[in-house]
């Protein structure tokens, strides 16, 4: 296949000499009708903080295969992806808030929670990794930019929303995303509460540099509001309280004379500031005449350069924190020198409110006050009287889930980010078109590849469903939550994906999916399990409270394994392990009402053709409680399993079972939390096992885990090994898909 490099130039007057040759150089690449870009740097070896303790370290180069552009959407209209579904699933990834420089209009950042920051130079059309890649957290919950220079800006890392991820704190770049530098200070009663390795609750939703000091930053965290100086000094920064309270907003307004002292910082109360942050006063609570029941209260804000002496506010309130709890919404002003609130109106009446984790979903034309956007789940709706009364954009348009909106300084251009990526409007709101070329942000469960010359991909991924690679060109084939997937190793036109709920998607002939027949009754978890028999490609398995099994590629399905009949107290077949080395094996993690204290059965006849011969047997106890990640079966014996939990402690994370019992043998895989394991054919039993820091493998006669470094600060989910190839499929949770070489020895 042909393919060839255009290198595109863009030129900002503005930026620095370091910034010019690293920042404005971008690679598109264009692989028969795809193009993405990618960022041009120098591959950087770092030991990351909380990668100390593992000892043995090896670099190692990793390709990353995509997606970095909205895929094509793949027959739109079909069963598998319907007219209602067509532009409300596809994109790149989840991207939770956006960010303008304040003087270069052109220059603009996207953040990931799970996957890192994103910079674009050319107002949002092309966009390019920030270096986040090489820090232990790559995720990125806000950005804030320098007052002057665009090589030099702060962000906060993790989720500040949905808490896919932790926070370590603020870092800093001086250098256009080419370095960080953790910034949660050293001197002691003057530090960010961030950072600390056994620590996994932090949450910063915002970070916001000063309009008048430009060493100055304030950081809105789940642990109060605090204000940093020197904060682009990491050796001098000190960090200050200023509130108590679990803080996602902080604002400032730009204009000229005393209007610059307004500082408003808002979550679960409101406080501001009128003499540029010196004093701070919390706002009286906001009425809510029949919501008092609603425990959870969120309060997003938006200040406006017209108006002088009010606010814009929308209080969300739900009865729990979780992401889908519905409540209510209500679009506020408040006067500050009167200290008075002033209800507009209901976001939830005529509109499908909005809930706590889209709340930042509202802007206000910089031009025009009375021009509004407000979005949440399906779709946006815009208002020109000042939020009396509000449309709706047509429907379709973008991704589900609205996270962020900004408009442009003239009010001209608006960005809008969605759980798949960004979206760009030029007519108010009205019409939007995807802006995420070089965006690779994807959420992948699992992923899987074909052992074909030429092989094919195929994943599912949080909130853009299932996405197949053919012929280097990526295709959106289902929509929703997208899980567990199925390439055929020979025939790579017979692929299956999953949606939530156990809901599988079939092609058979590499033109269409459809949904085949599902396994009726299975009743599975969210997290759809599904799994090819290594051996007879025929033979497909699903787990739920009813382990099905199909022995004609999903067209009639069986129950194997019926929960419920094996104990009182047992609820779910969560996931199973099969073993190529022993076609009749397979292991099975079931379930009870704890969820923590699971139990595993096992049988070595699965392939017998009626299910009422299959014979169960329970292996004996656990080594602990927890969350069961994987088994790999002992090539050797089928008795003998490798064991792995996914939780962050030092020791108890990994195990062998004999025959009779479980030893340790976490050994050096630190407080990585690790997620998934695959276990390579061949003389040498070769284990790798996925997890936050990267890659570990080793031996079956080696002690000591090797760490390849290389890849993103973020969590693997899900691995293949593709032996045409002669590589490792790496599906990451939040910079799509990954492969390298696999070790020889």
């Amino acid at each position: 296949m042909r393919k060839w490099i255009i290198v595109v130039i863009f030129f900002v007057d503005t930026l620095s000499a370091s910034t010019q040759s690293n920042l404005d150089t971008i690679a598109v690449e264009e692989y028969s009708g795809e193009i993405f870009s990618k960022r041009i740097i120098t591959e950087r070896i770092s030991i990351l903080p909380n990668k100390e303790e593992v000892t043995k370290q090896l670099s190692w180069k990793w390709e990353c295969l995509g997606p970095n552009i909205q895929p094509k959407e793949f027959n739109p209209g079909g069963r598998a992806l319907p007219d209602y579904s067509v532009g409300r699933g596809n994109g790149t990834g989840r991207i939770n808030y956006l960010h303008r420089h304040r003087r270069n209009e052109s220059v603009w950042w996207a953040c990931s929670p799970t996957g890192g920051l994103w910079q674009s130079l050319d107002g949002g059309e092309v966009w390019s990794i920030a270096g986040t890649d090489v820090l232990a957290i790559s995720g990125c919950s806000s950005v804030a930019s320098h007052k002057r220079k665009i090589d030099r800006w702060w962000i906060a890392t993790g989720d500040g929303d949905d808490v896919f991820q932790y926070s370590d704190g603020v870092w800093y770049t001086e250098d256009g995303g080419q370095t960080y530098v953790s910034i949660n200070g050293h001197q002691e009663g003057f530090q960010l509460p961030f950072g600390n390795k056994e620590d996994f609750s932090g949450q910063i939703s915002e970070v916001e540099s000063d309009i008048r000091k430009r060493d100055r930053l304030y950081a809105a965290t789940n642990r109060g509001l605090y204000r940093a100086e020197k904060a682009d000094k990491p050796n001098e920064v000190i960090w200050n309280k200023l509130a108590d309270g679990h803080f996602y907003d902080v604002q400032m307004k730009k204009g000229k004379g005393r209007s610059r002292d307004v500082i408003v910082a808002s979550g679960d109360a409101l406080w501001i500031s009128l003499n540029g942050g010196k004093d701070w006063e919390k706002a009286p609570d906001a009425p809510r005449p029949g919501l008092e029941k609603y425990g959870f209260v969120r309060i997003t804000t938006q200040l406006h350069e017209h108006w002088e002496d009010k606010l814009m506010a929308v209080i969300t309130c739900t009865e729990l924190t979780e992401q889908r709890g519905q409540g209510e919404a209500l679009l506020f002003f408040y006067f500050w020198k009167e200290k008075r609130w002033e209800l507009i109106r209901s976001l939830k009446k005529e509109m499908n409110n909005m809930i706590p984790t889209r709340a930042r979903a509202i802007a206000i034309n910089p031009v025009n006050d009375l021009q509004i956007l407000c979005g949440n789940v399906q779709p946006l709706f815009y208002s020109e009287n000042g939020g009396i009364q509000f449309n709706r954009v047509d429907r379709n348009q973008m991704h589900d889930d609205c996270h962020h909106i900004r408009f442009s300084e003239d009010g001209k251009t608006i960005l809008a980010s969605h759980d798949g990526g960004v979206s760009r409007s030029t007519d108010g709101g009205r019409t939007w078109k995807s802006s995420d070329i070089g965006i690779g942000a994807a959420n992948i469960f699992g992923v899987a590849s074909s052992q074909t010359v030429n092989p094919s991909f195929a994943f599912g991924a949080y909130d853009t469903g299932g996405n197949v690679l053919w012929d280097s060109i990526w295709y959106h084939v289902s929509w929703g939550d997208g899980f567990e997937s199925i390439v055929h190793p020979e025939d790579n036109r017979i692929m299956f994906t999953t949606m939530q709920n156990g809901t599988i998607l079939r092609s058979v002939d590499g033109t269409s999916f459809d949904t085949g027949r599902n396994p009726s009754g299975a009743k599975t978890e969210w997290h759809s399990w599904i799994r090819m028999h290594p051996v007879y490609s025929n033979m497909i398995f699903c787990a739920g409270e009813k382990l099905m099994r199909s022995v004609d590629m999903g067209n009639s399905w069986q129950s194997i394994f019926q929960v419920e009949k094996m104990g009182s107290n047992l609820r779910n077949a969560y996931r199973f392990f099969l073993s190529e080395d022993h076609p009749g094996v397979m292991y099975l993690y079931v379930l009870n009402d704890t969820k923590i204290a699971p139990e595993i059965w096992r049988t070595f006849n699965i392939t017998v053709e009626k299910p009422e011969d299959i014979v169960w047997e329970k292996v004996q106890g656990i080594p602990r409680e927890g969350w069961i990640m994987s088994i790999a079966v002992d090539p050797s014996d089928p008795h003998r399993f490798w064991l792995l939990y996914g939780h962050q402690e030092q020791t108890g994370k990994f195990w062998y079972y004999d025959g009779e019992q479980y030893t340790d043998q976490t050994e050096n895989l630190g407080r990585s939390k690790c997620e998934s394991m695959v276990l390579q054919r061949g003389p040498e039993k070769r284990l790798y096992v996925g997890g936050n820091y990267g890659v570990f493998t080793r031996r079956e006669n080696e002690t000591q885990w090797t760490l390849l470094t290389g890849l993103p600060g973020l969590q693997i989910k899900s691995m293949d090994i593709n032996y045409r190839a002669g590589k490792l499929v790496v599906g990451t949770f939040g910079r799509g898909v990954w492969w390298g070489d696999l070790m020889k020895r």
